[in-house]
C-alpha cells in the first residue's frame, strides 16, 4: 500500500521493508519479476491459507500503527539504534516489539500494544533483555530478508508465525504497491527458516510475477470486486486473503489455466461455480 513518508523512511530504516494504507488512484506498471519457483510451493488446506493470511493482516496493521505512534515520540530512529521489531500477536491483541542496539548488542527499545481501538502509547520495558525466542525469531527474519530471490520495488514489509508443521518459522516478505490505487497481488515470498533462527529451508514465490492491479470502483450499482489470475497453486494463496482484507475488496482468483475460480472475501476462500453463466 501506499504510505506517508515518514512511515516508509521508518521501515526502510528498520528494516529494508514497508508497507502504506490503500487509497483511491492510478496503478502503476508492473516492475522486474521475481524469480519463478523450481518447484511447486508449499501446500496448505484451505482453513490454513485464511488463517496465515488473516495473520499476516493483523501483524502488517499492528506494525503499521505501532510504527506511527513511535515516529510520533521518538524523533532521531537512527540515533535511538533501531534495528528492527517483532509482532506478537494472539489474535486480538498485539504488542510490537521494537528492537535497538546502542553498542551493547541487541535489546527492546520500546513496545507498543495494539488492539481493536488502535496502538497504545509508546513504553519502554524494565527489562530490556531479549528472550532466546525472540532473539531467534528476529534473526529468522532476517535471514528470511537476505534469502529472498528477487525485489518487484525497495520497500517489503515482512511477517511471520511459527511453522504450525514443524520447528523454526515461517517468514513472509510482502511487496509493496508503487502508488496509490495498485494492488501488489505478485511479488511476495513464503520463507521456511529453521529453529536455530539461520537456516533457510525453503523458499516459495507466491506468484510467477510482479503482478499490480488497479483497485476496481462499484459501478452501476455492483460492488466492485477485483480480478488476478494465479498459476504457482491449485487455489489462491495467503496473500490473497491479505489483500483482499487490507483493501477490503473481494478478490476473485483464477487458476489451474482458468477452469477453476475462486472467491476471497472478508478472510475467507470460497470456491465459484464455473458451470454458471
Amino acid at each position: 500500500m501506499f504510505r506517508p513518508a515518514l512511515a516508509v523512511s521508518l521501515a526502510i530504516l528498520l528494516s529494508g521493508v514497508a508497507h502504506a494504507q490503500p487509497s483511491a488512484g492510478t496503478a502503476a506498471a508492473t516492475s522486474k519479476a521475481p524469480a519463478k519457483p523450481v518447484a511447486p510451493i508449499q501446500a496448505y488446506d484451505l482453513p490454513q491459507i485464511e488463517a496465515f493470511g488473516n495473520a499476516i493482516y493483523r501483524q502488517d496493521i499492528a506494525a503499521w500503527l505501532a510504527s506511527d505512534a513511535l515516529t510520533a515520540k521518538v524523533k532521531d530512529l537512527q540515533g535511538a539504534g533501531l534495528k528492527g521489531w517483532l509482532v506478537q500477536d494472539d489474535g486480538k491483541t498485539a504488542k510490537v516489539r521494537f528492537l535497538r542496539d546502542k553498542g551493547n548488542g541487541l535489546e527492546v527499545g520500546y513496545d507498543v500494544v495494539v488492539d481493536g481501538k488502535g496502538a497504545g502509547p509508546v513504553t519502554e520495558p524494565a527489562d530490556r533483555k531479549l528472550t532466546d525466542d525472540e532473539r531467534l525469531a528476529f534473526s529468522a527474519r532476517q535471514a528470511a530478508a537476505a534469502a529472498q530471490p528477487a525485489a518487484c520495488r525497495a520497500g517489503y514489509n515482512a511477517a511471520m508465525v511459527k511453522n504450525p508443521d514443524g520447528d523454526g518459522w515461517i517468514v513472509w516478505l510482502l511487496a509493496p504497491a508503487p502508488a496509490a490505487g495498485a494492488i501488489p497481488v505478485g511479488g511476495h515470498y513464503r520463507i521456511f527458516v529453521a529453529a536455530d533462527g539461520k537456516t533457510v529451508r525453503r523458499v516459495d514465490a507466491l506468484s510467477a510475477s510482479c503482478l499490480l492491479i488497479e483497485k476496481p470502483k462499484a459501478a452501476d450499482g455492483r460492488p466492485a470486486v477485483a480480478f488476478a489470475s494465479h498459476i504457482v497453486s491449485p487455489t489462491p494463496v495467503e496473500t490473497h486473503v491479505f489483500l483482499s482484507t487490507l483493501y477490503k475488496l473481494p478478490l476473485a482468483v483464477g487458476a489451474n489455466g482458468g477452469k477453476d475460480a475462486w472467491l476471497v472475501d472478508k478472510g475467507k476462500i470460497g470456491k465459484l461455480d464455473m458451470s454458471k453463466k
